[in-house]
């Protein structure tokens, strides 16, 4: 009698594994004790749960073509099918006798005149076939799940972080020695303010901070899908939903959540305020009535651009006259930005002041951490009590359920007042920087041509911004205003609270 032999896989990884191989040579030498002449051989890659099984498909149109009977020979009764859907068009075959179907380890052969019993066998073999990969299934998701509830993130790690393996070879996620850092000093940037998204392409350029497959500058939508990603802060967004995972963060929660409080504050200045391409857009009003002040930009026939800020009259008119925008920027250059300075008699003696204040914020968070472990060894001692009064029957199950959720909340609440002191000692350095960084780029950032960075250090160094009789009345914001009182006064730090922390 003729054959054909079907040898199938799942997938590319289970043929590499010689697992189809295999199949065939025990097919072989299942046809030679037979007797059977083999005129094809069929090696299948396919899922039996697919919809469309066009390989299979074209195993059954191979067997309608032929003028004469043939075997279909299968290791199993899953390597042919797993579900009833083949089923049907195979009995059909079976009842033209076209075919017969031999399953060799089951020991079954189905062909036109079977029996009852053994039309039975196979259709029991489809059933627990079917309902194996059933409850794959239904194990595959409820993994998910698990994985999901227990921290475990399930997909490529972000930029930043890299998937490997650890100790016990199981799947991990850590943090990526390469571009860590990086992630990170994007983050504080962004917190500053002074960049906005645009800007931050830029800084991740400097940083060089790329994309992972093309090293590639990373473009606006990826710098934004980072700053809004709340995994580098502990915390992994599925579905909408948020659970804790169980890696290392790579920022605290205040920088992430400071970073979108600019993204927020930026996005809606955008959207209020996006019909007008000047620095003082949403900053200032008028003295005398409240109204906003807009920006009229006019360009003379020689080429060159002016921009005027007027008074809205939303309230009807007032007696506020237009002011040339480029005024304006005079006046803070001279009251702001030329005198934003420290001056080298008194340098030193800030950076020392700065030292000790960083010092004693370290002594204070070594002796709060401190603290808050011994609270936590107590706690898990109390917990080690309470488990073993409870093995010595001294209190009930649900007493000890209860008190053992107290406790365990008590360990919580203790760890996070832990990660808080490090994320405020964390937010206390980066505050320092941005300070620094604005004392040091502030007159160069204010006279480039970039309108948003000039809004941006606006916004940053001032407040209550009016505009009166053609000069902007303003207040310095803490603790710039200091800063630029600095050349007046250099015995500035004599003045100080005795308590510097």
């Amino acid at each position: 009698m003729d054959a054909i032999l079907l040898a199938r896989v799942s997938s590319r990884e289970q043929a590499e594994g010689m697992s189809i191989d295999a199949q065939t040579e025990n097919l072989k030498n299942y046809c030679a004790r037979k007797g059977f002449d083999i005129l094809k051989i069929f090696q299948l890659v396919e899922s039996s749960t697919k919809k469309e099984r066009k390989k299979f498909e074209e195993v059954l149109r191979y067997v309608k073509g032929l003028p004469q009977r043939v075997a279909i020979v299968a290791d199993t009764i899953d390597r042919i099918q797993r579900s009833f859907k083949e089923s049907v068009e195979l009995d059909e075959l079976c009842k033209a006798d076209k075919i017969e179907i031999h399953f060799v380890r089951e020991n079954l052969v189905i062909h036109k005149e079977s029996n009852s019993a053994d039309i039975a066998r196979w259709d029991l073999g489809v059933f627990t076939s079917k309902n194996y990969v059933g409850n794959l299934r239904d194990n595959v998701k409820r993994s998910i799940n698990f994985n999901i509830h227990n921290g475990i993130w399930q997909s490529q790690a972000p930029i930043g972080y890299k998937n490997t393996r650890n100790e016990n070879n199981r799947p991990t996620i850590i943090l990526d020695p390469e571009r860590a850092f990086k992630v990170k000093r994007l983050f504080e940037l962004y917190a500053s303010g002074l960049y906005t998204l645009g800007a931050m392409v830029q800084q991740a350029k400097i940083l060089g901070l790329t994309s992972r497959q093309v090293h590639a500058t990373l473009p606006k939508s990826s710098i934004q899908n980072i700053l809004s990603n709340p995994f580098y802060y502990g915390v992994m967004r599925v579905k909408g939903e948020l659970y804790r995972h169980i890696y290392e963060p790579l920022i605290s929660k205040e920088l992430f959540d400071k970073c979108q409080d600019v993204m927020q504050q930026k996005a809606s200045k955008r959207q209020k305020y996006a019909q007008i391409p000047f620095a003082f857009g949403g900053l200032i009003r008028c003295a005398e009535c409240g109204c906003a002040i807009s920006g009229d930009t006019k360009t003379k026939p020689n080429g060159k651009s002016y921009t005027y800020l007027r008074c809205s009259h939303y309230k009807g008119n007032c007696r506020q006259p237009e002011v040339n925008e480029q005024k304006i920027f005079d006046q803070l250059e001279t009251e702001v930005f030329d005198k934003l300075t420290i001056p080298n008699t008194i340098a030193q003696e800030i950076v020392n002041t700065l030292k000790t204040s960083v010092q004693a914020e370290n002594e204070f968070l070594t002796q709060s951490l401190n603290d808050l472990n011994a609270q936590i060894v107590r706690a898990n001692a109390k917990k080690s009590r309470l488990l073993d009064l409870f093995l010595n029957q001294g209190i009930t199950q649900t007493e000890y359920e209860q008190k053992r959720a107290d406790i365990e909340k008590e360990i919580f609440d203790l760890q996070q007042r832990q990660k808080s002191h490090v994320a405020a000692d964390k937010t206390f350095v980066t505050t320092v920087e941005t300070v620094f960084l604005v004392i040091s780029m502030a007159g160069k950032l204010f006279k480039s041509s970039k309108v948003e960075q000039k809004r941006a250090l606006l916004n940053l160094l001032l407040s209550n911004c009016e505009l009166k009789d053609g000069n902007l009345r303003y207040s310095l914001n803490r603790p710039f205003d200091t800063l630029v009182n600095l050349s007046k006064n250099e015995k500035w730090l004599g003045q100080l609270d005795s308590n510097q922390h």
